[in-house]
């Protein structure tokens, strides 16, 4: 099984990679390691005597170990600042945008490699002092050690300027919302390419997949039998189900199981998860099909699309709040939403169906539909905005940007549903003339896309 269809390794990632000591121990340990290696070049290359590396190997060994303990000694005060940054710049996204977007800082690659770069200098230059036992008395100076020490150096300053510069720029309302849709966008693509990997990789022949819903229905009801509830052994959310292996045991059992659980959803223990019909399960299959569920103390966006489109929805809300009140941010947020949506109308969507290899229904899930994320995305943010007027007009202008890209019914009903439910709301409140104008105009470009779909 690949790596991307293995769901413990998704789920390692994703803590690996949200760390604050995966990337700095992997930098530290290559610079060790590169310490050491050009240690070994100048014990043993003899590049003291080349002429034109004079300048690394003629020079005076205390002024050299001292400014190695300065370098040293001075990193470790830019560690310290730097790691101040960090915790100022998590604090401040925690309190303004919600303590989700967190892990958002903490996944960023330059914050890591920054620290890394730092811790790494301070240890190459202690072991560039303490692994030469004649340093001080200048019996042996290691000018390309230290000529990489000071290369070290001069990265490091620049490191710090860029550090400066990207924490700045990472704190900014627009950049963080920029920053939690791209994520959102990666997080749905390869949801849907996994789901749809899922369903297609169990089956040698694609076309297995193309039955009639009738042929569906008769395999389905030849491999049902009493349905046997399967109840959760733990508690917590479910952060990954492992489809491909399910369908193996239901194909070593031949039988026909039914999820009833989506990743992102809390259970709790003795919750029912799964149905399963086939003949009477050993608590060794029983085991083996709670292991294709990995659970967890909180929600993650690794099979969760959701995840990342309520961080987006959480930073409207605290926008939107009266002890923030930001509706600039909020429309942001409503703008990326309605981006979103409009991708979804363009995909195609998983049928929640897995086969085995002769093509025969294994097992079945809650699939992620359009209308689902669509609500999802409006509903608490048009909840909040009842008496923001600008955010609302920005979800009608939403709503007309989906319309001119809708083109299946279900489109259609969401475009429907929340127009009705904006329009409710805009006439609970007293506008003036002007905004009723405003109101008005975009209700009624709504109109003629919905008509649109009545005449075809």
């Amino acid at each position: 099984m690949s790596i991307l269809k293995n769901t413990q390794l998704l789920k390692n990632y994703d803590a690996i990679k949200t760390s604050f000591w995966f990337t700095p121990c992997l930098i530290l340990f290559l610079t060790i390691t590169s310490c050491l290696i050009l240690l070994f070049i100048d014990l043993y290359a003899g590049l003291d005597t080349v002429h034109w590396l004079a300048f690394l190997y003629h020079a005076d060994a205390n002024i050299t170990r001292s400014l190695l303990t300065t370098i040293a000694s001075s990193v470790m005060t830019v560690v310290s600042i730097t790691f101040s940054i960090t915790i100022v710049a998590l604090t401040t996204a925690s309190s303004q945008f919600g303590p989700r977007l967190i892990r958002n800082f903490m996944e960023d690659k330059s914050t890591q490699m920054v620290l890394g770069v730092f811790i790494s200098l301070f240890i190459y230059c202690l072991i560039l002092v303490r692994m030469t036992d004649d340093f001080a008395e200048g019996h042996f100076l290691p000018g390309l050690t230290f000529a990489g020490a000071i290369a070290m150096t001069l990265c490091g300053i620049l490191l710090l300027i860029y550090f400066i510069h990207h924490v700045s720029q990472n704190l900014q309302s627009d950049n963080i919302i920029d920053n939690v849709y791209s994520e959102l966008q990666y997080s749905i693509n390869q949801i849907f390419k996994q789901q749809k990997e899922e369903e297609y990789a169990t089956s040698s022949d694609n076309n297995a997949m193309k039955k009639t819903d009738i042929e569906r229905k008769l395999v389905s009801t030849m491999n049902k039998r009493e349905a046997i509830p399967l109840k959760s052994p733990a508690c917590g959310y479910i952060q990954t189900i492992n489809y491909a292996h399910l369908t193996k045991v239901m194909k070593k059992l031949d039988g026909y199981l039914e999820v009833s659980v989506n990743p992102g959803d809390f259970v709790v223990n003795r919750m029912i998860t799964m149905s399963c019909h086939t003949k009477p399960l050993s608590k060794e299959d029983e085991e083996s099909l709670h292991n294709g569920f990995t659970l967890g103390p909180k929600r993650t966006p690794i099979e969760d699309p959701e995840f990342a489109a309520h961080q987006l929805i959480e930073i409207a809300l605290r926008a939107l709040s009266p002890g923030i009140n930001d509706p600039y941010s909020a429309i942001a947020c409503v703008d990326k939403l309605t981006a979103m949506i409009c991708n979804l109308t363009q995909e195609h969507f998983p049928q929640g169906i897995t086969c085995d290899k002769d093509g025969t229904e294994r097992v079945s899930y809650k699939a992620t539909s359009f209308q689902n994320l669509a609500n999802i995305a409006y509903d608490q943010i048009r909840q909040y905005s009842q008496t923001c007027l600008a955010v609302q007009l920005r979800l009608l202008e939403g709503l007309i940007r989906v319309a001119e890209q809708a083109s299946l019914p279900t489109h259609w009903s969401f475009v429907r549903h929340q127009k009705q439910m904006i329009e409710h709301s805009l006439k609970q409140q007293n506008l003036i003339d002007l905004d009723k104008k405003e109101v008005t105009n975009r209700l009624q470009a709504l109109d003629e896309h919905l008509k649109k779909t009545v005449s075809t």
